[in-house]
């Protein structure tokens, strides 16, 4: 007996709703991000930052302070190259998917790395914020566009189709 095709894939339509309240801790960081701003917010018990910040320390569940502004610079803590597509795929592979330490926190980020070819994306890489023009600006983190090297060295130009939509 010889087994059929694979499906590869299967169509389900799918009507979720549903509501998110951000609380007052995350409606920071979703305000800053309309502004071009990361804004965090410290313990100030154990010191831990946080971006984006809940309103109580996971460690020691102190409140946190009042929220202050992040460069928005980080560095690469690790990364993923995406080569395969799959359906529902944004964006056009090759491209990166990393984990940003942002300067100044103890947390991670996770957004994608352009403006660099992937075989030149490495741990520890600085990377700055590119965002979306200001009239795009929206409470969300789709406000920053991507990350790309802070090195002008190891920048290349974005490839056409990712241009537009990047």
């Amino acid at each position: 007996m010889t087994l059929p095709e694979p499906v590869e894939t299967i169509e389900a339509p799918l009507k979720m709703e549903y509501t998110y309240v951000a609380g007052v801790g995350r409606s920071v960081y979703l305000h800053g991000m309309a502004r071009k701003a990361f804004l965090a917010r410290r313990c100030p018990r154990c010191r831990m930052v946080y971006f984006p910040a809940p309103e109580q320390c996971a460690r020691c569940l102190a409140p946190l302070d009042e929220p202050f502004e992040l460069p928005g610079t980080g560095e690469i803590d690790t990364f993923c190259v995406v080569n395969f597509p799959f359906p529902g795929q944004l964006y056009k592979p090759p491209y990166v998917v990393a984990h940003i330490n942002l300067h100044g926190t103890g947390t991670r980020l996770m957004h994608r790395i352009m403006e660099i070819d992937p075989a030149d994306v490495a741990l520890g890489q600085e990377v700055e914020p590119v965002w979306v023009a200001d009239d795009a600006l929206e409470p969300s983190l789709a406000s920053v566009r991507y990350f790309r090297p802070r090195d002008p060295a190891l920048r290349v130009p974005l490839p056409e189709e990712d241009s537009a939509d990047a």
